[in-house]
């Protein structure tokens, strides 16, 4: 092998050590957000929600239309109260940030959720239009992906990883002998 060749072949193993030894951060997401409530009427609203619940910050996607399919007035306030159904915290409010998207607008309210299972929301919209009230549970399940998987994934870069290591080893020791 000439000397080009082996400089490739360090400099790539060298990559590939420092990318297993100090892998980037990623941001996980296991699915979408799923559907919780379709079109509930809450007082003079149609509320449709979207959760997506997970251990340390949860989202919650509302759209709200008034009965006739007309968009809520630009008064409308949102805001999500939550609890854990074990009761070691008690109700907390966030307010729901107001958000034109491509497709229309939603409310979009991030809950910091501290500990996994079942957790009771309520939403309340205040505005010109009225009151209104509604509540569903969620399950709140831990982020991104188990460390089990995360290992499942890397044992495939371990094997070549360690096949590369070896033919490495292989050769030096057959240019040396």
């Amino acid at each position: 092998m000439n000397q080009k060749n082996r400089l490739f072949v360090r400099l790539t193993g060298l990559l590939l050590l420092a990318g297993l030894l100090a892998p980037p951060v990623a941001l996980a997401h296991v699915g979408a957000p799923y559907p919780v409530l379709m079109e509930e009427p809450a007082g003079p609203y149609l509320v449709s929600a979207l959760a997506d619940p997970d251990v340390g910050q949860g989202t919650f996607y509302i759209l709200i239309a008034l009965e006739q399919g007309e968009s809520p007035p630009p008064d409308t306030v949102v805001m999500a109260w939550v609890e854990p159904e074990d009761g070691h915290l008690g109700e907390s409010a966030h307010l729901a940030e107001r958000e034109e998207t491509r497709y229309g607008e939603r409310f979009v309210a991030k809950v910091p959720f501290d500990a996994e299972g079942p957790w009771r929301v309520r939403v309340e919209i205040e505005g010109s239009a009225g009151q209104g009230t509604i509540a569903f549970s969620v399950q709140v399940t831990p982020s991104g992906t188990g460390w089990l998987a995360t290992l499942a994934c890397l044992v495939p870069f371990l094997i070549l990883g360690g096949l590369w290591l070896r033919g490495t080893l292989r050769q030096r020791s057959s240019q040396q002998g």
